[in-house]
């Protein structure tokens, strides 16, 4: 398996150098900053002399003649300094008779022909102890076998811009504590949740424990849409890993609130915990996470988002590894020297890497956009620093001095979308926007590709092999087109603050949307936090006052004042507008389907604005359409149906002193509606909690159903427990029920009136089956790793000793200077 090396850096090729070299003599080697010993490398000295000196040359890609003039330069600046053993290693190609001439330019030292390893002996070296490739990811992801892999593979196909991201990438990464603090999360819970602020690094962490896992034989697959693309390809006889990037959505709750996916997100969950051959791998936003954890009744009693949780910080960077980062991108960038000049010159790479604003997302920024900014290489540093100290700058640098019109205002229509949008319908929303504000569309679609084309890599990420199986699209089904996505959820934070200092920016999107999705991802960023939203879950979900608390001092961003009256009206003017969002096509394997919007969920985004601010937005003829809108889905709908919406609504609507009669009736319709499947605790329990959350008069058939209710529930409950406690066979199943029972007593108010025991009694001997289970698994599985006999002693050595210098930073730096 051949490999490519021209991906590694110098620093990169040392180390790799002394961990083979450890591997291969079983002896611990010290790396030394290339140039400042003068021909050392990595050295092993022991017993207070030296034993061996590694001189390493990394020329990844050259041949001998065009090395040979560094090597010639070389013998004579070490001459015959050194008496004890000497080795040169190179990434460069070599023949057994280059071998023999190097010897002989190198006569001053002790250098044989069989020390001097070539990129075929490293190759070797490397299928002699796969260890250390393993622990090298870079490495490992630049080898031909798993580059023609991922190109070629089935995870290429359904995610071929997750493939091209890790193969962009593979140059710059750089493990953190985080890395294997998170695979041993994997390994003891099989579900690990990577949370934590924008920028710190989340997707990167989640693909590199993808790639892992693939190179453990794992199948991988990623979530592009929701959760239910894990079930659909669920295969319980295969080791399947998947990956669900920003499973909360990417800016706030309300991206995902009303998608009904929190209870199959939980039964996945749960599924891979209890898989012996499933791994789950999630990212999302801190603050998100917590907001889901209070608003979303499966996700808050999922033990789980806490176990298997990692929150990715700074902490998880030591200062070397932020070095690395760093060092990095300032390597691969190819910046030009003045501005390596501008960072070495007084060591000022050490404030960039002590910064307290450092950021893997800054750095990537910077060093990417660098070139295109106008500044002269020489003022590269001052660059940075400018942006490290005020990180929202550098988006506007970039945003508002190096794009062009039509690019910036595609980005803002792509930031007021947030998911990916059809090229198509980003043509129409542009043109929209244009002949709102400007009285005639500008942009032709060749036009626009051209600047997306500008901005592809940076702001945006193209797809262009998607399948779009809607009529509506005005594509043949079975012809490639292009989806556009925005690269960077950062982007959308930089929008919003932008948008809160332009008033009349806010304006102009508003009158020229073309799309119900872009209006409510402006009202999403003005609802920010809403009291009476969190203050119905906590009176549903039992959420601690701490807890609510600390979600209020979660608030994004507000937009300007005054200009929420022009979102309402894009959203009054929009409601039946098609959907701009697609999503996977159960149908069709590479497919792509328009998304079914749902009147609820655009009249709750409505209600939850003008709830914002007083009722003072929404006139009385809409509201009475989405009084009877929801009358008519409450008429229609099954007593199984979900009501994730309507209860929400109905919430905002009681409001309205107009509509109490509408809103009475509508409360008795859900009671009745919820009533007529009383199969589970918590259907009782959701029944009683209509009347709870709703403040508006009892009717005489709310007091009816009530009593009814009880009576039915003392009857029910006895029976419930002694079957449940017969049924479960799962330690997880019988402790939700058990939790289950409790809430509802609680409700109820008959906490000490049925007796649970039973059910306690069945957990307790589960978990004794379970803690077996898994000690006999266990066993098993150290038995077949080890081939049924003893265990293998494999050497393991201390971490790399850097002592030339008193900070190791600088030795890394040095390297920039050769």
């Amino acid at each position: 398996m051949s490999r490519i090396y021209t991906d590694l850096s110098p620093h990169d090729f040392e180390i790799l150098v002394r961990d083979l070299l450890q591997a291969n003599l079983g002896v611990r080697m010290e790396t030394f900053p290339q140039g400042r010993d003068g021909g050392v490398d990595v050295r092993l000295h022991r017993a207070g002399r030296e034993e061996l000196i590694v001189q390493c040359k990394h020329s990844p890609g050259r041949t001998y003649a065009q090395i040979k003039g560094n090597l010639e330069a070389e013998a004579r600046k070490i001459g015959s300094r050194f008496k004890c053993r000497y080795m040169l290693i190179t990434s460069a190609s070599l023949t057994r008779g280059n071998k023999t001439e190097i010897a002989k330019l190198f006569s001053g030292v002790r250098l044989t022909p069989e020390d001097i390893y070539g990129v075929d002996d490293l190759d070797n070296l490397l299928r002699l102890y796969p260890e250390v490739e393993k622990r090298n990811f870079k490495l490992w992801i630049t080898s031909s076998a798993v580059l023609e892999f991922l190109m070629h593979s089935e995870l290429h196909r359904r995610s071929e811009s997750l493939v091209d991201r890790i193969i962009r990438g593979r140059k710059l990464y750089v493990h953190s504590e985080a890395f294997p603090a998170s695979l041993e999360i994997l390994e003891s819970h099989k579900v690990c949740i990577i949370s934590g602020q924008p920028g710190i690094g989340k997707t990167t962490l989640a693909e590199t424990l993808l790639v892992r896992l693939l190179a453990d034989e794992w199948q991988v697959h990623v979530a592009s849409e929701d959760i239910s693309d894990i079930e659909r390809i669920w295969n319980p006889v295969e080791k399947q890993a998947f990956l669900y990037d920003d499973f909360l959505g990417q800016t706030s709750l309300l991206d995902k609130l009303n998608k009904n996916e929190d209870s199959r997100i939980a039964q996945v969950i749960e599924r891979v915990r209890c898989s012996r051959n499933k791994r789950l791998i999630m990212t999302t936003r801190e603050y998100i996470l917590q907001q889901a954890e209070q608003i979303h009744e499966p996700l808050h009693r999922l033990s789980a988002l806490r176990d298997g949780k990692l929150v990715l910080n700074l902490e998880h960077y030591t200062r070397h590894q932020k070095a690395q980062i760093f060092y990095n991108h300032m390597h691969f960038a190819e910046l030009g020297s003045s501005a390596v000049s501008s960072v070495l010159r007084e060591k000022r790479y050490r404030v960039v890497v002590d910064h307290a604003n450092f950021n893997p997302r800054i750095i990537e920024l910077v060093t990417s956009n660098f070139k295109r900014s106008g500044r002269k290489s020489a003022d590269f540093y001052e660059y940075l620093a400018n942006a490290l100290r005020n990180p929202k700058d550098l988006w506007e640098q970039i945003f508002q001095n190096q794009l062009g019109e039509t690019e910036r205002i595609s980005l803002l229509i792509l930031a007021t979308v947030g998911e990916k949008i059809f090229l198509g319908d980003l043509h129409a929303a542009l043109t929209t926007y244009e002949r709102a504000n400007y009285g005639s569309a500008r942009t032709s679609l060749h036009h626009l590709k051209l600047a997306l084309k500008k901005l592809d890599g940076t702001f945006v990420v193209l797809n262009s092999n998607a399948r779009l199986t809607d009529a509506l699209s005005g594509i043949h089904p079975g012809n490639p087109t292009t989806l556009v996505a925005l690269a960077n959820p950062s982007f959308i934070d930089y929008v919003r603050a932008y948008l809160a200092s332009r008033p009349e920016e806010i304006s102009q999107i508003s009158i020229g949307c073309t799309f119900f999705e872009q209006a409510q991802t402006l009202a999403n960023w003005e609802i920010g936090f809403d009291p009476l939203l969190f203050g119905a879950a906590e009176a549903f979900l039992g959420a601690s006052a701490t807890s609510v608390k600390r979600l209020k001092s979660a608030r994004v961003p507000q937009l300007a004042a005054g200009q929420q009256g022009l979102v309402m009206q894009a959203m009054v003017r929009l409601m039946d507008a098609k959907s701009c969002y697609w999503v996977r096509d159960s149908n069709s394997r590479y497919g792509f389907v328009r998304q079914e919007f749902t009147d609820g969920e655009r009249h709750l985004t409505m209600l939850l604005l003008d709830g914002k601010h007083g009722q003072t937005l929404l006139r009385g003829e809409v509201l009475q359409l989405i009084m009877e809108a929801l009358r008519n889905r409450l008429v229609c709908q099954t007593p199984t149906d979900p009501l994730t919406l309507e209860i929400p609504l109905l919430r905002y609507l009681s409001r309205y002193g107009e509509l109490t009669a509408a809103v009475i009736a509508a409360r008795d319709i859900i009671a009745s509606k919820l009533a007529e499947n009383l199969e589970h605790p918590d259907d009782f329990r959701n029944v009683i909690s209509v009347y709870g959350l709703l403040d508006v008069p009892e009717s005489e058939q709310s007091r009816f159903l009530e009593a009814d209710l009880r009576a039915r529930f003392a009857e029910f409950m006895p029976t419930w427990i002694r079957d449940e406690s017969d049924r479960v066979n799962d330690l997880t199943d019988c402790e939700v029920a058990i939790d289950d029972v409790q809430r509802a007593l609680e409700v109820f108010d008959m906490g000490e009136v049925f007796d649970i025991s039973p059910l306690r009694e069945r957990l307790a001997f589960l978990r004794e089956e379970f803690e077996g289970a898994e000690r006999r698994w266990f066993e098993y599985e150290e038995d077949e790793r080890e081939g049924g006999g003893g265990v293998v002693s494999v050497p393991r050595y201390p971490p790399p000793v850097l002592p030339s210098t008193a900070d190791p930073v600088d030795d890394l730096f040095d390297t920039l200077n050769y």
